[in-house]
């Protein structure tokens, strides 16, 4: 056992503090969040920085563990780094310079679906979004918004009553689906670079392109409508931003827009923003053509009844196979919804229908309830 080990292990057996033992790859701060109201305060050892971090309510301090070894210390002694949650910070670029201006094309059918899964991914895991997190949490988050917008989830029914109680999400949970392996990955005809800043993943985009990595027989240069191929997108979560390859050495990109920062009063996610990340990724989505096609689309809205006893199902199969009216969110008369909290409902009751990522709950819950 290492020095530093033998000393967490000393303070984890002496101190009273109740530690996030599931915790595995990255920490979560509760604060700054209305449901904080059960606790008092946060304490962070991060050895990386070699600072221990106070945080509560009120605000976030922090000290250098080395003065912990040296003296006695309090929280007078610890330096302010300002509220509970850090501030958002806009990319800066050249206000001169000229932004690619994509025509985005996403049909009404998948932006009413998609648009709403985006959404209340954001609200469920707003107290991550809200927050600094590390290079794996933003890999599961890019990871999860990926698949939303590419629609590669699966649907779960729950048609009758559980003894689960609680929330689907809390804000000590970090999410448990599997992250993507690398910052840069390829997903259908465009690269996804993640990055903690959007100038970050520019440099890394420019870096990519310049290189035998990329070649233009391999990315179109056009979609099927004629647009310029989005070649890179630069996801720090944060924010999103578009680029086409206009030469060997050379990228034309979009402006960054406003994606999930956790927070609904500021910046929040753009139309835009979701549109870049489905249009972006379109050639990942699955289209299946049919002969039902043909149909008149209120023939095809009686179809997508009988796919499934859940409309949210039902809505994913029209998006897949372009049929049906853009989804409504509703059932019947009765509204679908995002819920917060497990509900013990009798057998008969509406249809639960759960997001899932592979073998792992997104925590994305919809439940038809009257008005």
């Amino acid at each position: 056992m290492t020095f530093i080990e033998a000393t967490f292990d000393a303070l984890h057996k002496s101190l009273p503090f109740k530690w996030n033992d599931h915790e595995k790859y990255d920490t979560v701060n509760p604060f700054g969040d209305p449901r904080q109201l059960q606790y008092h305060a946060l304490w962070t050892f991060d050895t990386q920085n070699d600072v221990l971090r106070h945080t509560n309510r009120d605000g976030c301090s922090q000290i250098r563990l080395a003065l912990l070894r040296e003296r006695v210390v309090s929280l007078a002694d610890m330096e302010s780094l300002g509220g509970p949650i850090p501030l958002p910070l806009e990319p800066t670029f050249d206000s001169e310079l000229l932004y690619w201006k994509p025509q985005v094309e996403v049909d009404d059918r998948t932006r009413a679906f998609t648009h709403h899964l985006l959404l209340d991914f954001h609200r469920q895991w707003r107290h991550i979004l809200r927050n600094r997190y590390n290079s794996v949490t933003l890999r599961a988050l890019a990871r999860a918004i990926i698949r939303l917008s590419t629609l590669d989830f699966e649907v779960r029914h729950d048609t009758g009553g559980h003894g689960s109680r609680g929330v689907h999400v809390w804000i000590t949970h970090l999410p448990a689906w599997e992250p993507f392996k690398a910052d840069f990955v390829r997903v259908g005809n465009v690269y996804i670079v993640l990055c903690q800043a959007i100038q970050e993943g520019l440099s890394m985009a420019q870096q990519h392109v310049s290189s035998q990595d990329f070649s233009t027989t391999e990315s179109p240069s056009t979609t099927d409508s004629g647009e310029a191929q989005a070649h890179y997108m630069i996801l720090s979560v944060k924010h999103i931003m578009l680029c086409h390859a206009t030469g060997p050495n050379s990228l034309k990109h979009t402006a960054p827009e406003p994606l999930f920062n956790g927070d609904y009063g500021v910046g929040p996610p753009s139309d835009l923003a979701l549109d870049y990340l489905v249009w972006a990724t379109a050639s990942a989505r699955p289209w299946i053509f049919t002969t039902l096609q043909s149909l008149p689309v209120e023939v095809q809205d009686i179809i997508l009844k009988y796919v499934s006893a859940g409309t949210v199902l039902a809505a994913k199969v029209g998006c897949l196979l372009g049929l049906g009216s853009p989804f409504l969110w509703k059932d019947g008369p009765l509204m679908v919804t995002l819920e917060e909290r497990y509900s013990i409902r009798p057998s008969g009751s509406s249809v639960e229908s759960q997001v899932w990522f592979g073998e792992h709950k997104s925590g994305i819950v919809y439940l038809a309830r009257g008005g």
